[in-house]
């Protein structure tokens, strides 16, 4: 992680400005209400005050960075703005009790180890005095968003540009839940582009009418910032069913009523086998070495095979011919592991290796520094399989032949005992098993998808007996073949095949090669 010095001012901030047609949309929508006293929690230059046409009795924007405040009334024409150039959760603190019948803004989108411990006390009491748990995942936005929320009066609109993370990631699950005990009107846009081109956060459009009884709830897919809806024209929808996250609200209602109503086809992924991070070395360039590093320093009875990287393996499997060809190839697989050896018995190369590492100020990373022996990892274990954090096209699951461990770009899978392998490598490739995959991570722009160990609660496969006693390595030799071609609609059509025609499962497996489909162009697209 880049530390808090290393980062753009931008980034520190948080700001990306809001487009001008976007702007005039929210002002539309919060403007019915006719509001007389107005919040923009986060004002930058007052992008999303200049739409603002009417006479309104009092509007208060704040603004952290005293240059930027300095541009909101020049850029507005209302005369009766207060700028407030201040940190907004200091700002908060003193008039949380005011009251406003309209709020707009783009709140910034700051990590929480970028906040300073004044503004991470005041969020954490955001955030628990309405009911909501804070901890050391959560961004910035989600206190702005709920203390805005919280200075809304009833029937008063509130139109947000945030991060799409409010559908995709376990940290907003509390702010999800908040938001349907606290709105009577709920309106969702989704974008297939990208809002702001220039970073790989996806953004989405909140428009509300606060209240507290059932709200009426609305998720809408546009193309991009020019097609805004008239919400007029779209029908109201079921609030989502799923409390952890809600990316399915980018599937067409008919899709989203399949899953819903298909709970029989699946099984919890953790009923087979569990997930936890990859090993943490607090430095891979020194700790991750080349066959020809190893055989320098002279450690060959100190380290263990390591898979690294994505690239480091095509297939199913991390076997012994993957090893040699990297290892050839003069990638880093080995992993340096000084666990419950003496410094004595290090060869005189390794020595002067930590030496220099030491005067280079490796050992100096938080990460390392908290260690009683720097040098020294902690929980290393072989897992039985790894599964990659941060997939393109296809998720892998990969086989660990060699013992082998991996840094965190792998999360480590325990597998259950005495199950069928073979089958769960069929069962986790179907249209299943990848639909519910991408409803569990978080997609970044381009198209990445991450996925962390807690997302595998989400993951689903087929619901069939993993323990039974089938062979199926032609089929899996056949899936290895297909998996290094990467073709989504190839592997999942065999799969689903297999598991229909070898295993007798029977489900709709064109239902789901759709939404998988839909799902995936949705995540590329954007």
């Amino acid at each position: 992680m880049k530390g808090k010095d290393t980062q753009t001012l931008q980034k520190l901030r948080g700001g990306y400005y809001t487009p001008a047609n976007i702007a005039k949309y929210l002002w539309d929508y919060v403007k019915i209400n006719h509001p007389n006293r107005l919040l923009e929690p986060a004002a930058g230059d007052g992008a999303l005050l200049k739409p603002i046409q009417t006479s309104i009795k009092k509007i208060d924007a704040i603004e952290y960075q005293k240059s930027e405040a300095a541009k909101i009334k020049k850029n507005t024409q209302n005369p009766n703005i207060t700028v407030y150039a201040d940190d907004f959760f200091n700002w908060f603190n003193k008039y949380h009790d005011n009251l406003y019948d309209a709020v707009l803004s783009n709140p910034p989108y700051i990590r929480y180890q970028y906040l300073t411990e004044e503004q991470r006390i005041i969020q954490s009491e955001v955030l628990t005095s309405n009911g909501m748990r804070s901890n050391r995942l959560i961004n910035a936005w989600v206190a702005f968003v709920v203390a805005s929320i919280s200075m809304l009066r009833d029937g008063g609109r509130i139109g947000l540009v945030i991060p799409s993370d409010l559908l995709q990631v376990t940290y907003a699950k509390d702010l999800r839940q908040f938001m349907l005990r606290n709105f009577a009107e709920l309106n969702l846009i989704s974008f297939k582009k990208a809002v702001f081109p220039n970073t790989e956060q996806r953004f989405i459009l909140l428009l509300g009418i606060k209240g507290h009884k059932t709200p009426k709830f609305r998720h809408i897919v546009v193309d991009g910032i020019d097609d805004l809806p008239n919400l007029d024209k779209y029908s109201y929808e079921p609030i989502p069913e799923n409390y952890e996250k809600w990316l399915d609200l980018v599937l067409p209602g008919n899709e989203r009523e399949f899953l819903f109503t298909h709970k029989q086809d699946w099984i919890p992924f953790n009923n087979i086998a569990s997930v936890e991070v990859g090993i943490t070395t607090g430095s891979n360039p020194f700790f991750s070495l080349t066959q020809d590093k190893m055989q320098e320093l002279n450690c060959k009875n100190l380290v263990r095979p390591l898979l690294g990287r994505s690239v480091s393996v095509d297939g199913l499997f991390y076997d012994q011919t993957s090893l040699e060809n990297n290892a050839k190839a003069g990638q880093k697989v080995w992993l340096l592991d000084l666990n419950n050896h003496d410094y004595d018995s290090f060869s005189d190369q390794l020595k002067n290796y930590i030496a220099d590492a030491e005067n280079n100020n490796i050992n100096s990373a938080y990460k390392l520094r908290i260690r009683k022996i720097w040098y020294q990892i902690p929980s290393i274990w072989v897992p039985q399989a790894f599964l990659l954090r941060r997939i393109g096209k296809l998720p892998k699951l990969v086989i660990n032949k060699v013992n082998a461990v991996s840094t965190d770009t792998f999360h480590r899978v325990r597998l259950m005992d005495n199950i069928n392998i073979n089958l769960l490598l069929i069962a986790f490739y179907s249209s299943i098993s990848l639909v519910y995959i991408e409803l569990a991570g978080r997609s970044y722009g381009g198209g990445a998808l991450e996925i962390l160990p807690g997302d595998s609660s989400q993951f689903k496969l087929p619901a069939i007996d993993y323990y039974q006693n089938i062979n199926l390595t032609n089929e899996i030799h056949k899936l290895n073949l297909l998996i290094k071609s990467n073709d989504v609609e190839r592997i999942t059509y065999y799969c689903d095949r297999v598991l229909k025609e070898k295993i007798g499962f029977n489900f709709d497996s064109g239902e789901y090669q759709k939404i998988l489909k839909h799902l995936q162009q949705f995540r590329f697209n954007n």
